[in-house]
């Protein structure tokens, strides 16, 4: 058994809880999830905000975007705040760092170079309207309901079958996550070639996310083959229900059975013929 030893870790800084792994370039749906106050390293007074991606696909991502109290810095607060809704007028004005909390945005995400190589960084933000319609994910707090259109009692029971089936979804990452992370280096680089994915020179922990990665774009595709065949299937269900209804449309009915004749009555007997008179032999003389 070893000696115990004392050690000081009173300097010893939490983790900071960021992901910037690398994830496609161009404009993505972000939620402002987080602020933190902490000051920067030069002592400047900062917030940092962590936008975290709407789609699933990179919900484990949370990127931190950088907004110093400093003249050549306002510009990004003013931005952020712009993109959530929120107007900055060009004066000085007082601003709570909480406020863009929980808001949805648009963020450009470009790739990181030099020694940060590998992961993504946030370059601009913008309003959520300027993604297009079919790629927005997450609905804004913020945005009026039309009461008149739904029943509120259908909604509420809309609500808890998607948060249902978000739980289970959920629980399902998790179980894979420490199904993955608990394989060996040689067993996960087996499995990610499996998948199509270049190990060489990919370290574990970028590994893991990988294959995570290929593994639930794998599951979505399943599922939505599995909604193709369910339609499929319906469709060819109610052409079956057609083609029976036409079926019975064109039976003929039974024809009415047949009437017997009526028993000819027996022909009466011809009365016998009158006896010819009986020829009498007169003799000559």
């Amino acid at each position: 058994m070893g000696k115990k030893i004392t050690l000081d870790f009173s300097k010893v800084e939490e983790r900071s809880g960021w992901n910037s792994k690398e994830m496609p370039e161009g404009l993505h749906e972000f939620k402002v999830e987080l602020v933190d106050l902490k000051d920067a390293n030069d002592g400047t007074a900062m917030w940092t905000y962590g936008l975290r991606p709407t789609n699933p696909k990179y919900k484990t991502r949370l990127f931190p975007y950088y907004c110093k109290h400093q003249q050549n810095q306002l510009f990004k607060l003013r931005d952020l705040f712009t993109a959530a809704g929120i107007t900055v007028p060009k004066k000085r004005t007082g601003l709570d760092p909480d406020a863009p909390v929980g808001k949805i945005i648009a963020a450009e995400v470009s790739d990181a170079t030099g020694q940060y190589a590998g992961r993504s960084e946030i370059d601009g933000v913008y309003d959520r309207s300027i993604i297009d319609d079919d790629d927005r994910v997450a609905d804004d707090e913020d945005e009026p309901e039309d009461d008149e259109d739904y029943e509120g009692e259908e909604d509420a029971d809309e609500d808890e079958v998607d948060e249902e089936e978000d739980d289970e979804e959920g629980e399902d990452d998790e179980e894979l996550r420490e199904e993955i992370e608990a394989l060996t280096l040689a067993a996960l680089r087996k499995r990610a070639k499996g998948l199509g994915i270049d190990t060489d020179g990919v370290k574990k922990d970028e590994l893991v996310e990988l294959v995570i990665e290929e593994e639930l774009a794998g599951d979505e595709d399943e599922d939505e083959e599995d909604d193709l065949d369910d339609e499929e299937l319906g469709d060819e269900d109610l052409d079956d229900e057609e083609f029976d209804d036409e079926e019975e449309e064109d039976e003929e009915p039974e024809p009415a059975p047949r009437r017997r004749p009526a028993a000819r009555k027996p022909a009466a007997k011809a009365a016998p013929a009158k006896a010819a008179p009986a020829r009498r032999t007169v003799k000559r003389r």
